[in-house]
């Protein structure tokens, strides 16, 4: 087999996992996450198929997706083990943040405005929830709006 029939495919799809990588916090600001400008620029400066170049970023995203939630879920166990949540509010809270996962995805075509007062709505109704079942909201940063990097785990996870 000739390198060049291994090196170039392999090194196509580390550039396009490094763009694709490295572009994701930008491009995700264009409000619909396809990542449509890098995909047309790798398709015409490399000469790849749209579709290809896509199902390459789609894999990216779902198998990074798969990684957070895994992470998240054994931060909750940890919490469990260290005794600031139970089982069950540990099961509370996966299903509580799926339920926001969905309800998010309509925040994408609302305005600035509308997207605030939204956000603003929901806050309420989550220190409402957490409440109700005895969740302190301090432990757990993604559910008060602070996103992924102040997210369960993130710097006030333990109180810091």
């Amino acid at each position: 087999m000739n390198a060049k029939t291994i090196i170039i495919p392999a090194l196509i799809l580390a550039l396009l996992g490094f763009v694709g990588y490295g572009t994701a916090k930008a491009f995700a600001a264009n409000g619909n996450g396809n990542y449509p400008a890098i995909i047309d620029k790798l398709v015409q400066r490399f000469g790849l198929n749209k579709e290809d170049v896509q199902k390459v970023f789609d894999e990216e995203r779902q198998e990074r997706h798969q990684q957070m939630q895994t992470r998240f879920e054994e931060r909750l166990s940890q919490a469990v083990n260290d005794g600031k949540i139970t089982e069950e509010q540990k099961k509370a809270i996966i299903a509580k943040k799926a339920e926001m996962q969905a309800e998010c995805e309509g925040f994408k075509d609302l305005s600035p405005e509308e997207r605030k007062t939204k956000m603003e709505a929901h806050k309420k109704e989550m220190e409402t929830w957490a409440q109700e079942n005895g969740i302190d909201l301090s432990l757990i940063p993604m559910f008060q709006g602070r996103g992924p990097r102040g997210g369960l785990g993130g710097p006030n996870f333990e109180g810091k």
